[in-house]
């Protein structure tokens, strides 16, 4: 009953190793891994006591070489004459298979639940990314989610801009100037290939790319890692992870946010498709000046906030003239350049307030909020100055010039709405037009006289 140990038989000597002589005498803990001689002295002798049996103990029994056997014990109270306990007999299995058993049990069980987890992040991100309505807001979950799922220091999402350059749009890059190419890729062809970039620590980076290397160690950064962003195959961005300490990547990391990083992807391929409908449908196709849909719209709404302002707003009707032999002689081709050119020069004259757009053919709107008669004039003059301008690309005999009409309104005078004031600009250009084009014609929807 003092656990020490009275009688072995012959397997177990087998397998520990030791002669009888090094056991008996023993106390039975004592050839126990020391992992386990606590649960044995406060768990197993105690029930042993208390309920005279214990059955499938798992433990460690330390051999006679130093190795460890797993075993499985059972042990049971031998009563005296006196019916108190008077030794006790165990009865010990190798546990070797099940311990491995339960070893790979345990392995399984941690992949299937690591695979649930990654499921449910995907699914969240799935809708997330399908709740986005703007490219900002679906960056701004991107970069919360990778950073989240990677446990980066600091994370961000960069989109390739009109110029082929690298523009953080979500989160931050704290290496911004350090380096000469101040954006979060690991050099120039990590967009490129299309494969995440991922470097445990600044002597990785070092080889290829000193530079940023360097920049990371001065903002005390260590490990990096890029995941690109591609829409039929080609990258159009990069979401990129800083951490403080090195830090090695674990393959199904990488793999999850390689899956969140498609599932974005596909998220910012809609946004864009839907924001390129939406331009289609309110701006010309070939000027990328607003078309009739959308001018009416600002010339309602400038209407309306003169007559909340009692400010003033003026109109210009524009009509090419000498775009008929233009189009006619010289083709369609040469028609389509200089409606192109007319609206690249329409826009470096105007001020940013005014809105520009082409109301079919070869006839533009210039609408200018907040604009008195004196004013419109001098917008309306150097409108015409601009479009006279020689094209010298046009073959001699061919020139482009503009007819102005003109229409000032302030909502104290009586409101007019949008087709009164079209109308009236538009009666204005034809006076302009036939009282000798390239000039301008002004009303003034108060007098409703023309000058």
């Amino acid at each position: 009953m003092d656990d020490r140990i009275t009688r072995v038989n012959r397997r177990f000597l087998e397998w520990t190793g030791y002669n009888e002589a090094d056991v008996v005498g023993r106390r039975f803990v004592d050839l126990l891994d020391p992992n386990t001689r606590v649960f044995y002295e406060t768990r197993h002798v105690p029930i042993l006591h208390r309920e005279g049996e214990t059955r499938e103990v798992l433990l460690g029994l330390r051999l006679n070489d130093g190795a460890l056997l797993p075993i499985l014990l059972n042990s049971v109270l031998v009563l005296g004459d006196d019916d108190q306990p008077r030794l006790v007999r165990s009865a010990v299995f190798d546990a070797t298979e099940r311990s491995q058993y339960e070893r790979e049990l345990l392995a399984e069980r941690r992949l299937a639940e690591s695979a649930a987890a990654r499921v449910q992040v995907l699914q969240n991100a799935s809708v997330q990314f399908a709740g986005a309505q703007a490219e900002h807001d679906l960056a701004d979950a991107l970069n919360q989610m990778v950073g989240d799922a990677l446990e980066a220091t600091v994370s961000c999402v960069a989109t390739v801009d009109a110029e082929g350059e690298l523009e953080v749009i979500a989160g931050a890059n704290p290496l911004e100037g350090l380096y000469a190419q101040a954006d979060p890729r690991p050099g120039p062809d990590s967009l490129r290939d299309g494969t995440p970039i991922v470097f445990a620590d600044t002597g990785e980076l070092e080889g290829g790319y000193p530079e940023i290397a360097a920049a990371m160690r001065q903002a005390g950064f260590e490990g990096l890692a890029s995941f690109p962003l591609l829409r039929d195959g080609s990258p159009f961005g990069v979401v990129a992870a800083l951490f403080e300490q090195r830090r090695e990547l674990e393959p199904t990391a990488i793999e999850l946010v390689q899956a969140i990083c498609r599932q974005a992807a596909q998220a910012f391929a809609r946004i864009r498709l839907q924001e390129e409908l939406a331009h289609l449908a309110l701006y010309d196709q070939l000027t990328g000046l607003a078309n009739r849909s959308l001018l009416r719209e600002h010339i309602d709404s400038a209407l309306a906030a003169s007559a909340r302002t009692t400010q003033p707003v003026a109109m210009m009707f524009l009509d090419l003239d000498g775009f008929k032999p233009v189009n006619d002689r010289l083709g369609h081709t040469t028609g389509d350049d200089v409606l192109r050119e007319v609206a690249k020069r329409l826009r470096a004259v105007v001020r940013d307030s005014d809105v520009i757009g082409r109301f079919g053919g070869d006839e533009f709107i210039v609408l200018c909020p907040e604009t008195d008669d004196a004013q419109a004039i001098v917008i309306a003059e150097r409108l015409r100055e601009a479009v006279a301008r020689p094209m010298e690309w046009l073959p001699a005999g061919f020139a482009v010039s503009a007819s102005v009409g003109v229409v000032i309104h302030c909502a104290i005078d009586g409101q007019k709405t949008t087709d009164e004031l079209l109308e009236i600009a538009d009666a204005e250009m034809y006076r302009a037009k036939n009282g000798g084009r390239n000039r301008v014609s002004v009303a003034e929807t108060a007098t409703a006289e023309a000058s």
